[in-house]
């Protein structure tokens, strides 16, 4: 729900947030309840009261029995009012408040119990009445301790929880409730609140890249860029984080549901979805039974192998932890071992060459000689990409590595456009990677390292190659257009490429010389500030006209529980997709963004589940797909997976390994088609041969 207000100040959790943690200081406070009772009553049977140490001290367990009573009863009813109503029903939960004041007061009186005890314990073994070994002492050791615990827990949970615009936020809204002209009255808490939140982000982001050691001026000003658009997308809605979260399992149920009701539905034709793409007769397959297709697809297959060797080492361990060791050979590479062998241009290597023993082994370079230059300074705004010769297609490949550092997570971030007025005064690009292929793009310039892999080919006919996965996919198209000029006949392969990175104007001037590889439900390919802004739209909608309250959520996607405590069918929600949505803060909403693209034409590698297979086995089949069409974002397990560029490797190998259906030579008519389509019981058939043959 919108986020807690106590105490006269927004929190950052909801009311609907507390029913686990409560739930578990009840057992807590149970358990421990039991234990005392059952400890009282060992020591009573023992006569253990009867000794000096137990004088005045029997008082005192009994009365913290007593406490933490009155605190588990307490919880009991705060966990069974914050799991009433839906995210957005404030009035199921209104008593919250009041027994969260209740807690606080309890609180109070446990820390101020659990110091008198302190003090009491010492000055009971101070005056020697009590000795450290005593069955007595040790039980209300453990009583006090317990107690300190617990407390400590609850404040850290408390600090956890604070927002420190929550005063000025509680104030921006009550002005808005009491006042009849909202823009004169309101308008300087409203500057003093978006202030608040930017200074908020801002030490947030600062704090979060402190290990990037960026304390320049210009440094500082893309931490307030940053800082800006998460202010912007975060905090301008009276929402918190479970409430983002309970939203994507709404949003991801929803998407499922609507896929299945666009199929049903006799008006359209298509027939099934595959990795969130809508399948129908138009659609165009990738037939590598033609010879000229399967070339261009083995070539692409060829240089994503240097788009995966361009992550180093590093991402060698990552990507494989277990073959690691045995695929990057650097015996006898290090500078103090006599026999390595020449040390080659590579800026940024350790002593040991790690990063060129993994280029020159993961990649399918012929000889090390091919290598002709690397950067892997990693400065900031400076993506590390390597220079090399490939032979097999008569290319001069310049690689560039995707993020693998907090320095690339920065340009990652910086996604608002910014105009290319070098190359075309209409065209806009990301940020952030423009910024990164204008300082490749001059260091190539400065050093003339392309003139010089050139100079090293061995035979003419040679062309130039960019590549790059992720970020480097992103940074790839854009130094293509300032190379294209000295190299017309350069080409680009951008796999996984940000979805938020060219203008439509440049997209479409992009698709004469780029091919862009997306593999299934890759989010970063669907991730730009329009999406982001529809993705946001359609969460607040869902969980404003949703009903099922937020633990339910939660819990019914356990294994166990999923089935017996299923919700309300998302698929009756509406969806009001408006990117200035707002149910609480319509006023602080930024404007909209220009719609921006992917890079070229798009090949999309989707996964078919067909029935004959088992569910961990999908057929991989490449797709030709419109830019467009990645304007949302599919919510998945596979979401993130889908991006790592060795499962990109391992999806275009199972491509080629299983060749996809046939293209038709002819169309079926919309009777055919469905009664083909549909079995008996008017199922959609989504595997089947005929299903294909309609592709």
């Amino acid at each position: 729900m919108p986020g807690l207000v106590v105490f006269n100040r927004r929190w950052s959790i909801g009311s609907d947030d507390l029913p686990v943690p409560a739930m578990i200081l009840v057992f807590l406070n149970s358990v421990w309840v039991i234990a005392l009772v059952s400890m009282v009553i060992e020591v009573h049977m023992t006569d253990g009261w009867r000794g000096d140490c137990s004088g005045g001290f029997l008082w005192y367990p009994i009365m913290t029995i007593g406490l933490l009573a009155l605190l588990t009863v307490n919880d009991v009813f705060i966990a069974v009012q914050s799991a009433k109503g839906g995210v957005f029903d404030k009035k199921a939960r209104h008593n919250i408040p009041v027994l969260l004041y209740i807690r606080t007061a309890l609180l109070v009186v446990e820390t101020i119990w659990a110091c008198s005890g302190c003090v009491l314990l010492n000055w009971k073994l101070r005056t020697s009445q009590c000795d450290s070994s005593d069955l007595v002492y040790t039980l209300l050791c453990v009583v006090v301790g317990s107690n300190m615990v617990v407390i400590f827990f609850t404040l850290l949970t408390l600090y956890m929880s604070f927002d420190s615009a929550g005063r000025t936020f509680t104030k921006f809204q009550n002005l808005q409730q009491n006042s009849a002209d909202n823009s004169t009255s309101s308008e300087p808490t409203l500057r003093k609140l978006r202030d608040l939140h930017e200074e908020k982000w801002t030490s947030r982001v600062t704090a979060g890249f402190c290990c990037a050691a960026l304390r320049k001026p210009s440094d500082k000003a893309v931490f307030n860029k940053i800082a800006i658009l998460l202010a912007d997308y975060f905090d301008n809605l009276d929402v918190v984080l479970s409430d983002f979260i309970a939203g994507m399992f709404l949003l991801r149920k929803q998407q499922k549901s609507a896929h299945a009701d666009t199929v049903q539905q006799p008006t359209n034709d298509i027939y099934q979805y595959l990795s969130g793409m809508a399948i129908s007769p138009r659609t165009k397959f990738l037939t590598l039974k033609d010879e000229n297709m399967q070339s261009e697809f083995t070539c692409m297959l060829h240089f994503a192998e240097y788009a995966l060797a361009a992550y180093g080492y590093q991402g060698q361990y990552f990507f494989y932890p277990a073959k690691a060791c045995c695929r990057i050979n650097i015996c006898g590479r290090c500078r103090g071992c006599p026999s390595r062998q020449d040390e080659r241009i590579l800026v940024g290597d350790n002593c040991c060459q790690c990063q060129y023993a993994a280029i020159t082994t993961c990649s399918p370079l012929s000889s090390e000689d091919d290598f002709i230059y690397g950067n892997y300074e990693n400065k900031p705004n400076f993506p590390s990409y390597f220079v090399c010769l490939d032979h097999t297609y008569k290319k001069v490949v310049l690689c560039i590595r995707g993020t693998l550092s907090i320095r690339d997570a920065l340009i990652d971030l910086q996604g608002d456009s910014t105009k290319l007025d070098d190359i075309h005064p209409s065209w806009k690009g990301h940020r952030g990677m423009v910024a990164a292929a204008d300082n490749i793009f001059a260091e190539l310039t400065e050093h003339q390292i392309l003139e010089s892999a050139f100079d090293r080919c061995p035979t003419s006919g040679y062309s130039l190659l960019v590549t790059g996965h992720s970020l480097g996919a992103g940074v790839a198209p854009i130094i293509s257009f300032r190379l294209r000029e000295k190299y017309p006949h350069l080409y680009c392969y951008a796999f996984s490429p940000p979805g938020g990175l060219l203008s439509l104007d440049a997209m479409n001037e992009s698709r004469e010389f780029t091919t862009s590889i997306v593999v299934g439900k890759d989010i970063i390919p669907r991730l730009g500030l329009p999406q982001l802004e529809y993705f946001r739209s359609d969460i607040l909608s869902l969980l404003e006209n949703s009903s099922t309250p937020k633990w339910r959520i939660f819990t019914s996607t356990l294994p166990l529980l999923g089935r017996c405590l299923e919700y309300q069918n998302t698929a009756d929600l509406p969806i009001s997709r408006s990117q200035n949505y707002s149910p609480f803060f319509t006023r602080t909403l930024s404007s909209t963004h220009e719609p921006m693209f992917m890079p070229g034409r798009v090949l999309h590698i989707v996964k078919n589940y067909p029935r004959e297979k088992p569910k961990g086995s999908p057929l991989y089949q490449a797709v030709w797909a419109d830019n467009s069409s990645f304007d949302t974002i599919i919510v998945s397990p596979s979401m993130l997976e889908d991006h790592l560029p060795n499962n990109v490797l391992e999806a275009m190998q199972k491509v080629v390994e299983n060749h996809g259906p046939k293209k038709p030579e002819k169309m079926l008519s919309e009777e055919e088609r469905r009664a083909t389509l549909r079995c008996g019981d008017g199922e959609v058939i989504s595997t089947g041969t005929e299903a294909d043959r309609l592709i």
